[in-house]
């Protein structure tokens, strides 16, 4: 019997292509094939041949937020996309389908469903996309990261995310506080505004993007500050915090249960559906995690969480954050792949 052929469909943003990626590392510890199927712009063209799988591409239709000539167009793109992601069935002939949200593998889901090609599909937030919402309705098996992200009706399983993360054990002096600050580029001028005011005597890690890099850094005041544009080991980066400020992006979510880190949650509040928001509530509702609003964030309601946050509350909070992880995600969507 030859080896099963699995076609893992993600793409557009990384919280689509590395928890894909995290399964596809899981797949290969096993006799199967794995091909990818993404779309022509997103990260995945950089991301995906980087780890030596065969990538297809298809032309993205976005349909959420557009203007009226875009919205034209949608019908005449959607069908060459169509067209696209049959001929990549076609020719890779997959014996199983995981679609982990993003255009491509909305069409490719239906096309798996027609093609009567066994669909199991992916949501990593707490609050569904619109694709894996109507996927869930045609796939074989729906996994989902947190509980309830779905109906109960949809039978969908609670595996967590895949995360290609390894823990490190916690190496902060404790001293003074130790905060990470994860800012990324998007949306985090706000935060920025915020945390570089801040009088309270706590040691700060603070990796701001490329973008924010410079203007960051020349706002701080502080002499115990570490500015840098990017965290290579971000497992390191956990190890050393006491309590991590970030936004809650779901893999980020996903990481603070994994490695029992404390957090301030600052959700993105224009995230498709504020599912962020839904996110962030997850830690919040069991006391691993603090969430605080954009529009509620300030140097003082700041300055007074931190100042409360005493040895005895965060191992309360990292304790709870454990509880919440999930570390054989990929483990076990791999077994059901390879019965499927």
């Amino acid at each position: 019997m030859s080896d099963k052929k699995i076609l893992i469909m993600a793409g557009g943003t990384g919280g689509h292509i590395f928890p894909a990626l995290a399964i596809a590392n899981e797949l290969k510890k096993y006799p199967c094939h794995i091909e990818w199927l993404g779309s022509k712009k997103g990260m995945e063209n950089e991301i995906v041949p980087k780890n030596n799988l065969p990538l297809h591409t298809v032309n993205a239709v976005g349909l959420r937020g557009k203007n009226i000539i875009s919205l034209i167009k949608a019908p005449f793109q959607l069908a060459l996309a169509t067209v696209q992601v049959v001929s990549v069935f076609i020719k890779t002939k997959p014996d199983v389908v995981l679609g982990m949200g993003g255009f491509a593998s909305g069409i490719g889901g239906v096309i798996a469903w027609i093609f009567r090609v066994p669909l199991f599909i992916h949501e990593q937030n707490a609050i569904p996309g619109t694709t894996n919402k109507l996927l869930s309705k045609i796939a074989t098996q729906t996994f989902q990261a947190f509980d309830n992200a779905f109906d109960s009706h949809t039978g969908a399983i609670t595996v967590g995310n895949p995360v290609a993360f390894k823990v490190k054990k916690s190496s902060a002096n404790n001293k003074k506080l130790n905060l990470l600050i994860v800012g990324g580029s998007l949306g985090s001028k706000p935060i920025n505004n915020v945390v570089t005011n801040l009088g309270s005597n706590i040691n700060i890690w603070h990796q701001t993007g490329k973008l924010h890099f410079d203007s960051v850094q020349s706002q701080y005041k502080k002499k115990s500050v570490k500015v840098t544009a990017f965290i290579d080991d971000m497992s390191k980066a956990y190890a050393w915090a006491d309590v991590v400020l970030c936004r809650a992006g779901a893999m980020t979510v996903s990481e603070l249960m994994l490695s029992a880190t404390p957090s301030i949650l600052i959700p993105l509040p224009y995230a498709i559906d504020n599912h962020q928001f839904y996110n962030a509530k997850i830690l919040a509702d069991q006391n691993a995690g603090i969430l605080i609003e954009q529009k509620n964030l300030t140097t003082q309601v700041l300055e007074e969480i931190l100042d409360n946050l005493d040895t005895e509350k965060l191992a309360l909070m990292s304790d709870n954050a454990l509880k919440l992880a999930k570390p054989n995600a990929a483990i076990t969507i791999t077994k059901q792949l390879l019965k499927g």
